[in-house]
C-alpha cells in the first residue's frame, strides 16, 4: 500500500496539470462575444455567443474548483499563489461571459434577422 502522501503529491500533480491543460479553454472562453462590435462595427453576429458561453463556463468551473481547493490551504504560500492566479483567470471570465449572455438576449430579440 502506498503511503497517503505520496498519494496526495500525485493527486495534487493531477490538478496542476488539469489547471495548465485548460488554459486553451480559458483563452477560448476570452473571445469576444460580438465579432462585428470587436471589429468597431455594430452589426448581429448570427453565429452567436455560444462557444463563448460553453467555454466561459467551462473555464469558470475548473478555475473555480482550482479557488477552493487551492484557497483552502492558505498557509502555505505556493497554493495561495496558485489559487490567487486561479481566482485572476475567473475574474477575466466573468465580464467576458456576462457580455455573451448580453449578445445572446439581443440575438434573441432579432432573431427574424438570422433566420
Amino acid at each position: 500500500m502506498e503511503e497517503p502522501n505520496r498519494v496526495r503529491r500525485r493527486w495534487a500533480v493531477f490538478g496542476y496539470a488539469v489547471l495548465v491543460a485548460a488554459l486553451p479553454i480559458a483563452f477560448l472562453g476570452l473571445l469576444p462575444a460580438n465579432e462585428y462590435k470587436a471589429w468597431g462595427g455594430g452589426g448581429i453576429d448570427c453565429d452567436g455567443p455560444g462557444p463563448v458561453l460553453f467555454f466561459g463556463a467551462v473555464a469558470i468551473a475548473i478555475y473555480g474548483a482550482g479557488v477552493v481547493l487551492n484557497g483552502r490551504h492558505f498557509r502555505r504560500p505556493a497554493r495561495l499563489l496558485i489559487a490567487g492566479a486561479c481566482a485572476l483567470v475567473c475574474l477575466a471570465m466573468v465580464p467576458n461571459v456576462a457580455d455573451a449572455v448580453r449578445e445572446q438576449r439581443i440575438n434573441d430579440l432579432a432573431s427574424e434577422t438570422c433566420g
